[in-house]
């Protein structure tokens, strides 16, 4: 198993991640449930610290498919590029995460302005996040570049 591997393995977890954190984020949020909303706040913590290896092994597997045929170089800079600016709001966005569960325990109680805030980073992390994989599948599959 080289890094190509391990990242794509690992790449997939932010970005499915973020998506299912949002859905259940929206859902505690609407209902009014403090119990889902503690869960999505979790799962961004957890979706954060995958990142991290996630990300890091994406240098390494840069170097893998750097050399086969048919690699779209322009792609892979386009796809590191996002792909910080990614990592950063969802890094970010999990320690705010992390703060607001922290204060909950303390309080007994959701800070209402942290969940938002937490909410629309959530959202601009899953546009990031499909914008960052989007980019990534141009790197080697050419039918992406059709649209």
């Amino acid at each position: 198993m080289n890094g190509a591997h391990i990242h794509l393995i690992l790449n997939h977890v932010p970005i499915l991640g973020s998506v299912f954190a949002l859905c259940l984020l929206l859902y505690g949020h609407f209902f009014n449930n403090a119990v889902i909303i503690r869960a999505a706040l979790v799962t961004i913590i957890v979706v954060a610290i995958v990142s991290i290896p996630a990300f890091l092994s994406g240098e390494e597997a840069e170097h893998v498919v750097d050399a086969i045929i048919g690699i779209n170089k322009d792609a892979m800079g386009t796809h590191e590029e996002q792909a910080e600016i990614a990592f950063w709001v969802l890094l970010m966005n999990g320690a705010i995460a992390l703060g607001t569960l922290i204060s909950s325990i303390k309080t007994q109680k959701l800070s209402k302005p942290l969940v938002w805030i937490n909410l629309v980073l959530l959202v601009l992390v899953v546009f990031l996040m499909a914008r960052t994989g989007w980019s990534g599948g141009e790197i080697r599959h050419s039918e992406f570049m059709l649209t």
